[in-house]
């Protein structure tokens, strides 16, 4: 179970009534009462969320960055320090008939940190480290998740989620590692295209948890205003269920 970097939430969701049947023109022959027709209870309205609490600075090693390949030559990225500031957040749930959520995540931040390339070019490696900077960016993922309580807080666990998040980074490293690419490049009988290394490391690619792992959201990353909040729309829900 993580604990929340981000959440989630989206879209309108449309009703529709049945309409009656208008009356005959004259009196109808006598017959047995239909049966009355229950209208479906209405499925809640959208909630917007947004966990003041949670805009902090958050330090984690990222050891799981996709790895960069071209050609013979490969770049295992890792930020073994780094700060992330997450500057804002908007979450939107709109409940959905089958028990879920859909869910959209609007998150800005920005942030700084270390970052390490190991640069294996056919069995030859080598190492660089440099400071990163992550620019203010926005970044919006979707997908479907269920809620429930859990204790001392709720529990959101996605169904279907974004596979990875595409963050902007900028760095000396990759006018480095192009260098020695360039290098590569010149040697006799060297395959390399090293056009567009520069613009992959502009770019870091973190793979997302996959469906089914829970995201926990604790009492105490919220107000009291937040859990009120939340609370109103998990009644709802029950409301429209019965």
């Amino acid at each position: 179970m993580r604990s929340p970097r981000s959440a989630v939430l989206a879209s309108i969701v449309s009703f529709t009534a049945v309409a009656a049947v208008a009356p005959p023109a004259r009196a109808p022959a006598p017959r047995a009462a239909a049966p009355r027709t229950v209208a479906p209870a209405p499925i809640p309205a959208p909630g917007l969320f947004r966990f003041a609490r949670l805009n902090r600075g958050y330090s984690q090693p990222a050891t799981a960055i996709e790895p960069i390949t071209e050609g013979p030559l490969t770049i295992r990225l890792s930020s073994p320090r780094n700060k992330l500031v997450l500057a804002s957040h908007s979450l939107r749930l709109e409940p959905g008939a089958d028990g879920l959520h859909t869910a959209e995540l609007s998150v800005r931040f920005y942030g700084k940190g270390r970052l390490v390339a190991d640069v294996d070019v056919s069995g030859v490696g080598r190492r660089f480290e440099e400071e990163v900077l992550v620019p203010p960016q926005t970044q919006r993922l979707s997908g479907r998740v269920r809620i429930r309580r859990a204790v001392d807080g709720y529990l959101l666990t996605p169904e279907r989620l974004t596979r990875e998040l595409r963050i902007a980074i900028q760095s000396q490293l990759g006018n480095d590692v192009v260098g020695l690419c360039d290098r590569l490049a010149a040697m006799p009988f060297s395959d390399l295209d090293c056009g567009g290394l520069e613009r992959a490391l502009s770019t870091a690619v973190v793979p997302l948890p996959p469906a089914g792992e829970g995201f926990y959201l604790a009492r105490t990353d919220l107000t009291p205003e937040d859990r009120q909040q939340i609370e109103r729309y998990l009644a709802a829900l029950r409301g429209a269920r019965r």
